[in-house]
């Protein structure tokens, strides 16, 4: 595997989203930007559902990493998950990130999140237990109270159409840009555990 010629790499393990549903996402951030003046919004091919954010990786630990993740996806079987509903992290009164959240497959996100975490663990990645899956929409510059908009953001609950076959999971370099993250896939592993067994519960 080729790699630039630095010490390290910034790194994430994510479910890629395809253009098709990425697209479904540009009314709602046109109707939340038309809202909310003060925040930079994800770019249309730049949504990813992150598993676990690996930050600064060395270089001679990245094979190890994609091979960890490689034999995670072998135990796990494709799955479906529907994208829906608005939320902010930390809270409505005080948000910095605005998110679209997993509306079905939840469950599912979650163990193999847990099982990501649980491999890595053994390569010295500290275990992240406050994951809660969702796609990023945009990020305030200064906070703003949107109780005032919790109408708005109900209305988009439901997205129609935005619905993922998930059947693989992505290293992923992150670089930094003036102009927004740059990324470039290191490893696609493949989800290759029979359907027939699913991996986790399939709920909400």
């Amino acid at each position: 595997m080729s790699t630039p010629h630095s010490d390290s790499l910034r790194c994430f393990v994510a479910i890629e989203i395809p253009k098709s549903v990425q697209v479904l996402f540009k009314p709602v951030q046109a109707h939340l930007q038309s809202e909310i003046r003060r925040a930079s919004w994800t770019k249309s091919g730049n949504f990813h559902l992150t598993l676990k954010f690996l930050s600064d990786v060395h270089i001679e630990t990245i094979d190890a990493v994609c091979e960890a993740v490689q034999d995670v996806a072998a135990t796990q079987a494709p799955f479906s998950l529907v994208f829906g509903g608005i939320g902010v992290f930390p809270a409505l009164n005080r948000p910095r990130v605005i998110w679209i959240g997993v509306k079905h497959g939840a469950a599912i996100v979650r163990h193999l999140a847990k099982v990501v975490n649980l491999e890595l663990k053994h390569l010295g990645f500290p275990i992240d237990n406050r994951f809660h899956p969702h796609l990023t929409l945009g990020r305030l510059k200064i906070p703003m109270n949107l109780q005032p908009l919790k109408n708005v953001l109900c209305k988009y609950d439901t997205i129609d159409g935005a619905t993922v076959n998930v059947t693989e999971i992505t290293v992923m370099q992150s670089r930094l840009h003036p102009n927004g993250a740059i990324y470039t896939p290191l490893n696609v592993c493949h989800l290759s555990a029979s359907s027939n067994k699913p991996s986790a519960p399939n709920d909400n």
